[in-house]
């Protein structure tokens, strides 16, 4: 089973990232951005446990600079190739992508654009397969993925008034039905989504994947 460790400074690029991934039968593991990354993987080394085939770190990363991460982990771990993404970025530059390769890094990926979503995930997801000599896409999987996330959200059920209180004899006013002219609206926010089905995710030094 191939696994990524990732970092994402963006909830939807981790998202989108989390879902493309995993439909290519790719575990996830979804580390806070603030982790020492280093100090994770030091810690799965001396647990015993499998280390992940690539690294997918954003520019975000807080503990240490990006590119001076590679350099540490090209002597430390090197047989661990290092994506860098700029999730914020739309963009990247030659100049900027020449350096992110000479500092260690095997790319430098903008985000993945919600304008363009099914050419960006299939650009960027091409590339990291490529990397792990894991290509060619499972494309239905992928759509399927896509469109989940693409997906509106239902509208929340608009919910049935109880009976209306019998009429009050003649003599006694009917009570009023507003306060001030004022009525009150059911809190209809969404619950945090939870993970999505069939999805694999487990649990290593706090972290699901």
């Amino acid at each position: 089973m191939t696994t990524i460790l990732m970092t994402q400074a963006l909830q939807r690029q981790g998202e989108i990232w989390h879902h493309i991934l995993s439909s290519q039968n790719i575990t996830v593991i979804w580390e806070n951005l603030d982790a020492d990354i280093l100090a994770v993987l030091e810690g799965m080394e001396t647990a015993g446990l499998a280390l992940p085939q690539l690294l997918l770190l954003d520019m975000g990363m807080t503990v240490t600079n990006p590119y001076r991460f590679c350099q540490v982990a090209q002597s430390r771990f090197p047989g661990i190739p290092v994506v860098i993404t700029a999730g914020q970025d739309r963009q990247i530059s030659a100049a900027e992508r020449r350096w992110a390769l000479r500092m260690g890094a095997v790319d430098l990926l903008p985000g993945i654009q919600e304008s363009s979503l099914i050419a960006t995930a299939v650009s960027h997801l091409t590339r990291v397969l490529e990397i792990l000599d894991a290509l060619p896409i499972q494309q239905d999987a992928l759509m399927e993925s896509l469109s989940r996330l693409t997906a509106p959200t239902p509208a929340a059920a608009t919910p049935t008034p109880p009976p209306a209180p019998p009429s009050a004899p003649p003599s006694t006013p009917a009570p009023p039905t507003q306060y001030r002219g004022i009525s009150t609206v059911a809190d209809t926010a969404p619950a945090p989504k939870g993970d999505e089905e069939g999805q694999r995710r487990r649990r290593y030094r706090g972290s699901s994947y």
